[in-house]
């Protein structure tokens, strides 16, 4: 193996190497003496520690003589001389030996023991005093059970072990008393002693670390004198080299830095840099620092994951740029008025190698949010406009006199929801009584929305849903809970707005799709589109024409397309047959659809099988649903809902109910058939395994409950597993219905 040759560098590198040298020998020393230090710091606060010892043994074995004597508990005493025992007894055995105490967590400590003859002496004369302790105080410590019996007379009396604890401990007592003040003067002395010998040990350690630091020194101040003398030539150069680079990463616009193997950013980078990121620390900080306060916890791992990947010494610098994540990434700052400002940051990276090897990242980062916001804007612009089309077709493809039926009804149902928002609440059971009453409210939005096929209703009344059950699982609530809930009320009455002002203006274009329609024509005529893009359309004159034109069939229409859109989710066919729905009476028109809703999407969601599992259950594979509306005369009303489906599981039932709390395991043990199915009118009840639009929140039997109930109707359910389940409800012929 050949020579280094460290031609200029040898006498600094001779000079490093003494100095090193040196600091690992002092280190060495100092290491000895602090370990010695520690273990007579031990030893120190152990000795004192017993100093108070001898007394808290005497005055124990006092009480627990005093004890015996009163028939009293012995317990507190007879513990409080078994710790001051093996604490003093531990202590005085490892100072003796130079071994090892037990500190109050357990852990093993080392001792040191006294070196002076003085010290020795004391020790010694300890130990001879608690050599003869001891005899007399074993016997105590290790007594276990009563020291007490009964007499004749059921009073406490000390039994034979008793008597022989009684006499031992008044021995014991006696001897404390005549050795006491002898063993605590011991222990107080040698507590002295250790502190002496522990302070001149401390003292050696600081001189000789004083002489060691003055060595050190004058070996440093001789190194850097070197240095400084020899490096000036250098440092003239290298300042210069610095200048112009200064100069450049002062003028581009571009932040710049160098990255390392560890990832850190380098000295040299371009003042742009703490514009772009708003901070002046960058001196040491690594690109992870860097961008951990800025993006969230998933951009910063695939940032890194990609940094990582530009070390790869065989990998395609051109390939993985296309991959780049960092490309256009979202940033946010803090801003002095307490929120955050949002920026959008391009980050390039590119290889930068040194003598065949890679040694660094060049980083480059630009500020894009100008860019990205007009994009954005852009985007959103398309989206909006996107929307409004989807919107506008969907209503072209809605019956007229159901979407205004589904405006004013939802509307009402808006404005209660308004109500119960502003009603006064104090007390828990307020707050959950107003969620309750809320969540029908939407619950019959949504369902007649999906019907209907407005999607953007519909999934606005879902999210409104989804607050409200993030509030029903909260323990405690407030009215501040409720806020959000207002916000979301005015974008549904926004919405609501928004489609009353496209009805309007699809007036004149709707009656020709239906001209169209007729007359077999799939194409609308173009100055029909232009005069209902100019917004030309009379709303009011929609509406008005719109009353004086129902049709019978509007219910039966809303609630078949509703079990085909439900069926086809779920992967499942269903024939829906709807008879006597014209005989309904305008008071219970609005409940009428709201009930028949609900039991639909639940016959079909939850009743009807798919079309395997009828097959194999020997059913059709196409299930059968019916609507039944009949006028009873002066019983009033029955409307009849009945689906040829798997029919109500009831030990599923029972389980749902017992697994949220609703029922007991006993309870449930005592149910009958009409108990159990009764329990799927609970609020919140639901069999459904999660949640989506059409099931799972417990919401659609609770609203029917409440509607029948509202009309004084009655609910009756009848099941056969396997086989059906039918609903049928009873109306009062009222006034209000024969208005």
């Amino acid at each position: 193996m050949g020579v280094i040759d460290l031609g200029k560098y040898k006498t600094v590198v001779i000079a490093i190497s003494a100095f090193l040298t040196f600091v690992t020998v002092v280190l060495a020393v100092n290491f000895q003496l602090a370990s010695r230090f520690a273990s007579d710091a031990v030893a120190v606060r152990y000795v004192s520690q017993q100093q108070g010892h001898p007394d808290v043994l005497w005055s124990a074995a006092e009480l627990l003589n005093k004890r015996l004597q009163d028939r009293d508990d012995i317990s507190q005493p007879l513990q409080q001389l078994r710790d001051a025992a093996n604490s003093f007894d531990a202590t005085m055995t490892a100072l003796a030996t130079s071994g090892a105490v037990v500190n109050e967590k357990g852990e093993m400590q080392s001792t040191s023991v006294a070196k002076s003859d003085e010290a020795q002496q004391v020790l010694r004369s300890i130990v001879q005093i608690w050599g003869e302790y001891k005899p007399k105080l074993n016997p105590v410590l290790r007594f276990s059970g009563s020291p007490y019996g009964k007499d004749q007379n059921g009073h406490d009396e000390l039994n034979s072990r008793g008597e022989e604890l009684s006499r031992t401990v008044a021995a014991l007592v006696e001897y404390a008393a005549k050795h006491n003040k002898q063993l605590a003067e011991h222990t107080d002395e040698l507590t002295r002693l250790f502190q002496t010998e522990s302070t001149h040990r401390a003292n050696i350690t600081r001189i000789t670390q004083a002489v060691a630091i003055v060595v050190a020194v004058g070996l440093f101040v001789a190194i850097l004198f070197y240095f400084v003398r020899n490096l000036n030539a250098e440092e003239a150069v290298a300042n210069r080299a610095r200048k112009e680079t200064q100069d450049i990463l002062r003028t581009v616009n571009e932040g710049l830095f160098l990255l390392d193997r560890e990832l850190k950013i380098g000295s040299e980078r371009s003042l742009a840099l703490k514009d772009i990121f708003r901070r002046e620390d960058l001196d040491g900080l690594t690109f992870t620092d860097l961008l951990r306060q800025i993006v969230p916890e998933k951009t910063l791992k695939t940032a890194m994951d990609y940094v990582a990947l530009l070390w790869g010494e065989r990998v395609n610098e051109k390939l993985v740029k296309t991959i780049n994540p960092l490309n256009e990434v979202e940033v946010h700052f803090d801003n002095p008025a307490g929120g955050f400002d949002t920026h959008f940051l391009e980050f390039d990276f590119n290889r930068v190698k040194s003598e065949g090897s890679l040694s660094h990242l060049l980083v480059t980062v630009n500020d894009v949010t100008k860019r990205v916001m007009l994009a954005r804007e852009l985007q959103e612009s398309q989206e909006k406009a996107q929307a409004q089309l989807d919107l506008l077709l969907r209503i072209l493809h809605v019956e007229p006199e159901s979407l205004t039926s589904f405006l004013s009804d939802s509307e009402v149902s808006l404005k209660m929801v308004n109500t119960i928002l502003k009603e006064p609440a104090r007390e828990e059971s307020a707050f959950r009584t107003k969620i309750d009453g809320i969540y029908r409210q939407i619950h019959a939005v949504k369902g007649e929305a999906a019907a209907l096929g407005l999607k953007t209703v519909e999934q606005r009344a879902h999210a409104f849903e989804e607050s409200l059950s993030e509030l029903k699982q909260k323990t405690t609530l407030s009215g501040n809970d409720f806020l959000p809930l207002v916000v979301k009320l005015d974008d549904l009455f926004n919405h609501f707005a928004q489609v009353r002002e496209m009805l309007g203006r699809l007036v004149d274009l709707h009656q020709v799709i239906a001209t169209r329609r007729q007359s077999g024509s799939q194409q609308l005529e173009a100055e029909k589109v232009d005069e209902f893009l100019s917004g030309k359309g009379d709303a009011a004159a929609l509406e008005a024409t719109l009353r004086t034109d129902l049709a019978t069939n509007g219910l039966e229409q809303t609630l078949e397309s509703l079990a085909g859109k439900i069926a086809s989710t779920h992967e499942k066919r269903v024939d829906l047959k709807c008879m006597g729905l014209e005989r309904v009476p305008e008071a219970y028109k609005r409940a009428v659809k709201d009930i028949t809703i609900q039991l639909v999407r639940n016959a079909v969601v939850h009743g009807i099988e798919s079309p395997d599992d009828r097959k194999g259950a020997n059913k059709p594979e196409v299930g059968t649903l019916a609507v039944e509306f009949s006028d009873r005369g002066a019983e009033g009303f029955e409307l009849l809902v009945q689906d040829d489906g798997r029919g109500l599981q009831l030990e599923r039932i029972k389980e749902v109910a017992i697994e949220r709390g609703l029922i007991t395991p006993a309870q449930a043990a005592l149910l009958d058939a009409r108990q159990a199915m009764a329990l799927i009118f609970r609020p919140g009840f639901s069999t459904a395994d999660e949640v989506t639009s059409d099931a799972g929140r417990g919401a659609g039997m609770d609203l029917v409950r409440v509607l029948v109930a509202e009309l004084g109707g009655r609910v009756g359910v009848a099941s056969a597993g396997g086989r059906f389940a039918k609903f049928k409800i009873w109306l009062p012929a009222t006034q209000r219905a024969a208005a």
